[in-house]
C-alpha cells in the first residue's frame, strides 16, 4: 500500500503532481505564518488578501487557492521557491524548498 494520500485518490500522474505540489506550498506557508505568530489579520494584510480568503487557508480549502495565488503570497513575505521533479524518483518525485529571497 502507498504512503501518499493522494495516490489513492487518482491514478493520474499530472493530477497527483498538481495536488501534491499545492499542498506542499500550502503547510510552508502555513508553518511561516505561524512561525511568526501572526494572527489571521496580520497574516491576511502582508500577503494582500481579504480576512475570509485567509479564514478559507487556515481551514485548509485548498479548492479554493491556485497554485500561482499560493506561490505569490510566499513571493510577497520574502521568499522563494525552488521545485524539482524527477519522474524516475517514484517515491519523491517531487521535491521542494523554500528559502528566503536575498535582493
Amino acid at each position: 500500500m502507498s504512503q501518499n494520500l493522494f495516490e489513492l485518490f487518482t491514478a493520474d500522474p499530472v493530477e497527483y503532481n498538481m495536488k501534491h505540489l499545492k499542498t506542499q506550498l500550502f503547510m510552508t506557508l502555513i508553518t511561516l505564518i505561524r512561525e511568526r505568530e501572526w494572527t489571521q489579520a496580520v497574516a491576511a494584510k502582508k500577503l494582500h488578501i481579504s480576512a475570509p480568503r485567509m479564514s478559507n487557508l487556515f481551514k485548509g480549502y485548498l479548492e479554493k487557492f491556485s497554485i500561482d495565488t499560493l506561490l505569490e503570497m510566499l513571493v510577497r513575505i520574502g521568499y522563494k521557491v525552488d521545485v524539482d521533479f524527477n519522474p524516475e524518483n517514484k517515491a519523491h518525485p517531487l521535491v521542494i524548498n523554500v528559502k528566503k529571497a536575498t535582493l
